[in-house]
């Protein structure tokens, strides 16, 4: 019997397709994301995570086997990197933190994804990233009150925003047709389903 847990190499391609773009996304974002965090102040980087957990999330989703979430978000972090991010090498070091956080969680589901699965896998990796976060741009120096209010609105986009666009786009690719050899056509069954 085959092992369902090895990679093709269409799956990879695939993957690394999804990310690229991600990772072009991620470029446009960081554009606008100085400017506007200047004038919007620090909550506004909470408000936007969930976007940013797509590049562990929406390929793992896809592919729904282990090693996909760090692939993913590897490779966005690689695009990004290579797009002149202004952050640099801790965009490489958030990606593997996600990447890792978004696994553990896959693991310990084995790989079934449902909403608690998506939702788990989105606190644990803002909370991964947060942990980052303290170290390096100096929420050490904010008021625990303040950073307790940044993490709750970090926990409400990953959850939220982080599981339902992961869905939806997916949703979305598998409706063209083009994923309907993928393990997340048969999850869309699923969800249309219940």
């Amino acid at each position: 019997m085959k092992n369902e847990k090895t990679w093709k190499t269409k799956e990879v391609v695939v993957a690394a397709m999804v990310s690229v773009v991600i990772g072009i996304l991620f470029i446009l974002m960081d554009l606008a994301y100085m400017p506007l965090a200047a004038v919007l102040g620090a909550v506004f980087m909470e408000i936007l995570f969930g976007v940013y957990m797509l590049s562990a999330t929406l390929p793992a989703y896809i592919m729904q086997k282990p090693g996909f979430a760090l692939f993913g978000a590897i490779v966005a972090a690689g695009v990004n990197i290579l797009g002149g991010s202004a952050y640099g090498i801790q965009v490489l070091i958030a990606a593997v933190l996600q990447g890792v956080a978004a696994e553990i969680v896959f693991a310990g589901r084995k790989y079934k994804y449902s909403d608690l699965t998506m939702y788990l896998a989105g606190i644990l990796m803002a909370i991964f990233v947060f942990v980052r976060d303290y170290f390096v741009f100096g929420y050490s120096a904010m008021p625990v009150s303040f950073l307790a209010g940044l993490l709750a609105v970090r926990l409400v986009s990953a959850v939220f925003i982080g599981t339902y666009l992961t869905k939806g786009i997916s949703l979305g690719l598998v409706k063209t047709g083009a994923l309907k050899n993928y393990n997340v056509a048969k999850t869309a069954k699923k969800d249309q389903a219940a």
